[in-house]
C-alpha cells in the first residue's frame, strides 16, 4: 500500500491562510509544546495520534515541492535538485524512498492523504527534529477549518479560522496533555 496518493487538487484549499507567512493568516494560533521532551519523534508521534485520533482519516497534507522536503536534495553550488539516494543522509533516502514508492511524481506540488500515518510522521519528523528538512509539511482539515505542523522544538503549530467543537475537543486534550501557549 502506498504510504501516500496524490490528489490532484493543486490549490491549498482554506483561503484565510499566508502559506508564506502563517502568523499573517486571518485565524487563530496555539503552540502545543510537549511535556516530557526525552524523544521528539515518540512524543510527536503520540500528540498527533491523541489530539487528532478521532479525525485523522480527515486530515490531508499539503506542500509546495514535495521532492524539495530535505535540504540535501538541492545543490547549492549549481543551484539544482538531486533526488538520487547517493550522498543523502538517512533520513533524506528514507523520506525519498517512501515518495518513490508513493509514486508521487517529481515536481509535484499539492495536496496528498495519507494512508500510514505510523510511517509517514516516523519518516517526516526524522527530517525535521534533526534538521534534514527545514520545515513541516502542511497538515489540514478543511471540513474543519484548521491546518497544523510540525516544529523541530517538540511542537505543533496549530491554527483555525474559529472555534467549532472539533476545534474545542482538541484544544481540550492539548490543555491537559501539553503546554499549550496561545498566541495574539
Amino acid at each position: 500500500m502506498k504510504t501516500l496518493v496524490e490528489i490532484k487538487n493543486h490549490r491549498f484549499p482554506l483561503k484565510w491562510v499566508n502559506l508564506d507567512s502563517y502568523t499573517e493568516s486571518k485565524g487563530s494560533k496555539v503552540e502545543i509544546y510537549l511535556v516530557n521532551d526525552d524523544n521528539f519523534i515518540e512524543g510527536l508521534t503520540l500528540m498527533f495520534y491523541t489530539l487528532f485520533r478521532t479525525i485523522k482519516s480527515d486530515i490531508k497534507l499539503y506542500s509546495p515541492s514535495w521532492w524539495d522536503f530535505c535540504l540535501d536534495t538541492w545543490n547549492v553550488k549549481e543551484d539544482k535538485y538531486d533526488y538520487e539516494l547517493k550522498g543523502k543522509s538517512i533520513e533524506s533516502k528514507d523520506y525519498l524512498i517512501m515518495l518513490k514508492e508513493s509514486a508521487i511524481e517529481i515536481e509535484y506540488s499539492g495536496i496528498c492523504i495519507c494512508n500510514n500515518w505510523e510511517k509517514f510522521l516516523k519518516i517526516t519528523l526524522a527530517c525535521i527534529t534533526t534538521h534534514k528538512a527545514p520545515y513541516s509539511h502542511v497538515f489540514f482539515d478543511d471540513e474543519n477549518d484548521f491546518f497544523f505542523y510540525f516544529h523541530h522544538t517538540g511542537s505543533i503549530g496549530l491554527y483555525y479560522k474559529k472555534q467549532n467543537d472539533v476545534i474545542k475537543k482538541i484544544l481540550s486534550i492539548a490543555k491537559h496533555d501539553y503546554d499549550v501557549r496561545e498566541s495574539h
